[in-house]
């Protein structure tokens, strides 16, 4: 017959039953990638757990070791398990503290009769196909500003909760537009986001930035000679990388960080030591704003919770073009925008950039 271990029966019913709450919440929270990784670690730690029970059992019936050795063996087994199973899962999920994959198809929907307004579709020199929208700027009577020459252009990278078709929607019921100095604005989705296929990842949004650019300045109704490049928080990085390889005449930044190593420690704070090999989105900004030359703008808030304000000064100081650095008081990371300064101070730095 066999015998079963109460204790160590208890300890599998808990492991199971908490592995199973925590998908759960995950579930209930609509954080889908995060189930799939926590489900990884665990059959990876109880595959774990199984290998070093297995060993254990057989040095215990070769060599039969003291009570003591016993003891030390489980507790070096029980540290190993624990470290192996933090390490696993914060190397597993962390993808999806940076990257919330948004779509909106309620905003495309409402576009679709707004003046300017268009989807924008392009396959890249990489096979790859992105998805996007562009808005013209229009005049009282609904013509498209282009259509009566070309028009300056911002390309936009956003942030990590932000898709094309939101922000569009956003600045048109804000009434934004206004502040845009006549540019037209495009703004393509990161893999995964809106229409696009795929995951995001530091590496492809680097390329789809150069792709963006590429395929900018060769629409007819674009003005090579005036591409101004747009950043907000996680969108920084690309933005930060076209304006190091890409001749553009000008750079705004709001919220911007040096290092994705200042993202995940502000976030959570353990990446020390070696334990900065767990980052697997490198985001190096400051590796490339040395070879940033044209005029930058720069928001950032002392009261950011999610970008820390001394990322983005460290930030400037590495540019090598003229920074204008603006300090804002008193808002949040999802609230810069709405400092009264923001706006009135993008619409000045078009206005130089145009002229």
């Amino acid at each position: 017959m066999i015998k079963l271990n109460k204790n160590r029966v208890a300890m599998h019913v808990a492991l199971c039953a908490g592995v199973l709450g925590l998908v759960g919440v995950l579930l209930w929270a609509d954080m889908g990638g995060m189930v799939l990784g926590t489900l990884t670690v665990a059959v990876l730690v109880l595959a774990l757990v199984l290998a070093l029970r297995s060993l254990g059992w057989l040095l215990n019936k070769r060599f039969k070791p003291a009570k003591w050795l016993k003891v030390t063996g489980s507790t070096l087994l029980a540290v190993i398990v624990t470290l192996v199973s933090l390490c696993s899962l914060i190397y597993t999920v962390q993808d999806n503290m940076l990257f919330y994959n948004m779509d909106n198809p309620e905003a495309r929907d409402f576009l679709k009769d707004k003046p300017g307004h268009s989807e924008v579709t392009f396959t890249a020199a990489n096979g790859k196909t992105y998805h996007g929208m562009l808005h013209q700027i229009t005049s009282a009577d609904g013509t498209v500003a282009s259509q009566m020459g070309k028009a300056p252009l911002l390309i936009y990278f956003g942030g990590n909760g932000e898709c094309s078709s939101w922000r569009m929607r956003g600045l048109e019921e804000n009434g934004r537009w206004q502040y845009y100095a006549g540019y037209s604005m495009l703004y393509m989705d990161y893999e995964g986001y809106g229409l696009n296929d795929g995951r995001p990842n530091d590496v492809n949004m680097y390329e789809e930035a150069l792709a963006v650019y590429d395929y900018a300045v060769q629409l007819p109704q674009v003005d090579a000679d005036c591409v101004v490049v747009m950043g907000y928080s996680l969108g920084t990085g690309p933005a930060v990388y076209l304006a190091a390889h890409r001749p553009v005449s000008g750079l705004i930044l709001a919220a911007p960080y040096a290092t994705g190593h200042d993202l995940y420690n502000n976030m959570l704070p353990v990446f020390v030591g070696p334990m900065q090999l767990l980052e697997k989105q490198k985001l190096p900004s400051e590796s490339f704003a040395p070879d940033i030359t044209c005029p930058t703008l720069i928001f950032a808030s002392q009261n950011d919770e999610m970008v820390p304000y001394a990322s983005s000064q460290h930030l400037s100081q590495l540019i090598s073009g003229p920074v204008t650095f603006v300090t804002l008081t008193g808002y949040d990371h999802n609230s810069v925008f709405a400092a009264p300064e923001v706006w009135p101070g993008i619409q000045r730095f078009f206005e130089e950039a145009d002229s």
